[in-house]
């Protein structure tokens, strides 16, 4: 499947960036794959704040389906307990994102399709900012592994 078939919401380049600077792919077992996705982000106080997404799909031949799909603050970062969210609901919200599965167990290619409400807020304090990071996260994944690469 060719890129330039592809309708992504998202700017191209900016995913090819993402690809090659956050994104982690580990090949499983089955032909699945399980992908790592580093998102640095910002409070509404431009407080600095890194979260990980996992996302883990299924063989080619299957379809790619969407298996499993977690949220974190990456080890360490601090920034996340700055969000208006966490401070609001006692840190609950982590739990609110990580609840979030948005287009589990569908194919991958799903994501092309799903035109949920975005916003390009930093932070994961509204359900339109998680789904944009989502939709960056799985826009940026169905690009690695269908991407036809670029010839030298």
């Amino acid at each position: 499947m060719s890129t330039a078939t592809q309708a992504y919401t998202m700017n191209p380049r900016a995913l090819q960036r993402w690809r090659e600077q956050r994104l982690a792919m580990e090949p499983q077992p089955d032909g699945g794959v399980r992908a790592t996705f580093r998102f640095d982000g910002s409070t509404c106080g431009n407080i600095p704040l890194a979260m990980i997404y996992e996302v883990e799909v299924g063989p080619e031949a299957d379809g790619r389906p969407i298996r499993a799909l977690c949220v974190a603050p990456l080890a360490g970062d601090s920034g996340h307990t700055r969000m208006c969210s966490y401070l609001e609901t006692g840190g609950r919200i982590l739990e609110v994102a990580d609840a979030e599965k948005p287009l589990l167990g569908q194919p991958l290619a799903a994501v092309l399709d799903w035109k949920p409400q975005l916003s390009p807020a930093g932070c994961l304090c509204a359900a339109a900012s998680r789904n944009h990071k989502w939709s960056a996260v799985l826009q940026t994944l169905h690009l690695a592994l269908y991407a036809v690469p670029k010839s030298l």
